[in-house]
């Protein structure tokens, strides 16, 4: 999973190594990293949206950095032509739209197909 310090450079130190992230350098980190580095460093790094983030439909599960609730998972209801989704909010248990900028991470779930004949 890419991501990338906010405002200014960062480092970030596990018990293997460590990694410096800077603002506008996206860095690409195991995806239970990254999580975890997006739960504990609110604020100072985001993901970055890679292509396959952005190929969501009705149906697919996404996560999202929420400046509010932080990371949330929900079941994406709509997608909308101008970088918003719809999504089944976790907490809420009500439709909320949000920026597409948010998805960190999609799972894959296959498009629903309508097949002919019987």
């Amino acid at each position: 999973m890419l991501v990338e310090a906010i405002d200014k450079p960062m480092c970030y130190r596990w018990p293997d190594g460590e990694v410096q992230l800077v603002p506008g350098q996206p860095v690409d980190l195991p995806e239970s990293r990254a999580l975890r580095l997006l739960q504990r460093a609110p604020g100072k790094v985001r993901a970055v949206a890679g292509d396959p983030i952005l190929a969501v439909h009705p149906g697919s599960r996404v996560t999202w950095q929420s400046p509010l609730f932080g990371l949330l998972t929900g079941t994406v209801a709509a997608v909308c032509v101008d970088g918003f989704l719809e999504v089944h909010h976790p907490l809420t248990e009500q439709p909320t739209t949000i920026p597409l900028s948010w998805v960190v991470r999609r799972e894959d779930v296959p498009p629903l197909s309508f097949e002919q004949g019987a």
